[in-house]
């Protein structure tokens, strides 16, 4: 009975949220969650949590597959600055509990982050792998960077990890990243002498081989810092983009780096038709249709400035709204949500 716990799980979750409406939930580090309207970037509500001073702040969002909940990362409490433990609030009462202990902790198998979704019950040890579900939801595949590069393929059905894969000739450097679309996974692990590899990753494979070598893009004369690499599905589309606002942000040393996010061919590791290349992005998240990309773009890695937010038309290659958030880091997610709070509203608990 316990052995298809978590495929049923998955299952079922995303069946109730099927009706809700999909939001951009946009979290701030000052303790702010924006509720935005996908199709026109307008914020509709705000959520205010009251955190302790000098705090770590919110480091990360994401809501339940059925749409009731949503997750914050924000700072425990009890130490100062210490972040962060995992926080679900319940949309229809607004009460915060905290759900899971620091990243790492034996509590943190409870929960699967997969995207802008988080799913409870999943009881998976791993070793810091950020999980990516599969269309079907009869796989789970986590991309670890420790020890690695190293792509765990996780069975729903069989409730264990059944695979490991090491990608051929990396020994250990490059940082890896991957995304589904759709039966495939693109396993994407930089170099830092060069471009980087890309594979692409059936539900049965068994192994690795040396992988796809791709295009040289966001070169920079005179700048040997690595790039921090990217990579995003929507729909049949992959795309590759550097990503900034972070403590490796190369553009901190090298001056002016070479934004956008570039279409890339996983046969042939080609890169064409770059897409808002005046644009720095810190993520770049998928609409579940298909048909849009939203991304973040802090104007330095310090966050000082207003902070774009953008939608891209994908098959036009143009950003179709945009508008800007205060200054300070954020984190978005696309989300299900059976509630959306309109106005300010302000948690109660834990």
């Amino acid at each position: 009975m316990w052995k298809f716990l978590l495929s049923i799980l998955l299952i079922c979750e995303f069946s109730r949220g099927q009706d809700a409406k999909t939001m951009i939930l946009a979290a701030s580090r000052a303790g702010v969650v924006e509720l935005i309207d996908p199709a026109t970037l307008e914020t509709v509500g705000r959520i205010h949590f009251d955190l302790p001073r000098s705090s770590a702040g919110l480091n990360g969002v994401s809501a339940s597959a059925d749409g009731s909940t949503f997750y914050v990362e924000g700072p425990d409490a009890s130490l100062h600055g210490g972040c962060c433990e995992l926080y679900s609030v319940d949309l229809a009462t607004m009460r915060t509990a905290v759900a899971a202990s620091f990243s790492g902790t034996r509590s943190r198998n409870a929960f699967v982050t997969s995207g802008s979704i988080t799913y409870a019950g999943t009881d998976i040890e791993s070793s810091g792998d950020r999980w990516h579900l599969s269309p079907d939801r009869r796989w789970l595949f986590g991309v670890r960077n420790f020890r690695g590069p190293v792509l765990d393929v996780y069975d729903a059905a069989e409730r264990r990890i059944v695979r490991q894969l090491v990608p051929e000739g990396q020994n250990g450097a490059g940082w890896a990243t991957g995304a589904w679309a759709g039966k495939n996974f693109y396993f994407f692990v930089g170099d830092n002498t060069g471009p980087g590899r890309l594979w692409t990753v059936s539900q049965e494979a068994s192994k690795l081989d040396a992988g796809v070598p791709v295009e040289v893009f966001g070169g920079l004369a005179g700048c040997r810092q690595p790039a921090s690499v990217d990579i995003v599905s929507v729909g049949a589309r992959v795309f590759l983009y550097e990503t900034f606002g972070h403590k490796l942000d190369r553009s901190d040393e090298c001056g002016s780096v070479p934004g956008g996010a570039w279409l890339i061919d996983p046969a042939a590791g080609n890169l064409s038709h770059q897409i808002a290349p005046d644009l720095h992005f810190f993520t770049l998240q998928p609409n579940p249709e298909g048909t849009a990309l939203y991304g973040l773009a802090p104007g330095d890695s310090s966050w000082s400035t207003p902070v774009p937010l953008v939608r891209i038309n994908v098959a036009e290659g143009r950003i179709s709204h945009s508008r800007r958030l205060d200054a300070g880091v954020w984190h978005i997610a696309l989300a299900p949500l059976w509630v959306v709070p309109h106005g300010d509203v302000r948690v109660s608990g834990p």
